[in-house]
């Protein structure tokens, strides 16, 4: 990956941030309804507010993370982290491959230069290999479970 145009899109990621971050979480909640219950919605919160900011936005952090660093290191960590817990609360592969797929959709959406839109390319089908891998591997994750 090109550290000068990742690193672009790294700004780009943190310029839209709020917007893209928006725009995915009220996907997720009008396509899966069932997950405004594993929010523990606080009061006077709203549900796609709350999807964005635990889960899309840290989402997109994790994205800027391995394009600044120039690792994909980090996201194993992560996923493996969140395939060992976020069952737990009823959040599927399913769940979590739509959310992979539609932030990198609307990344897209952004006027992106031809390298950016290899970077998007490369790092969304990355993540999904990943995602599917951790998923569907019998390797136990009781080990990866942060305090």
């Amino acid at each position: 990956m090109d550290e000068v145009t990742a690193s672009q899109l790294a700004r780009r990621i943190a310029e839209h941030r709020p917007a893209l971050a928006k725009r995915v979480a009220g996907r997720l909640l009008r396509a899966f309804p069932e997950l405004t219950h594993t929010l523990r919605l606080e009061e006077n919160y709203d549900p796609v507010e709350r999807m964005a900011s635990v889960a899309v936005q840290p989402f997109g952090d994790l994205v800027r993370a391995i394009l600044l660093f120039n690792t994909f290191e980090i996201a194993e960590t992560e996923l493996r982290w969140a395939r060992g817990v976020l069952p737990r609360w009823g959040v599927a592969y399913e769940h979590t491959t739509t959310m992979i797929r539609w932030y990198f959709e609307e990344l897209s959406q952004l006027p992106l230069s031809p390298a950016e839109r290899l970077v998007v390319m490369e790092v969304e089908q990355y993540l999904l290999h990943l995602i599917a891998r951790i998923y569907h591997s019998n390797e136990p994750n009781h080990h990866l479970v942060k305090a």
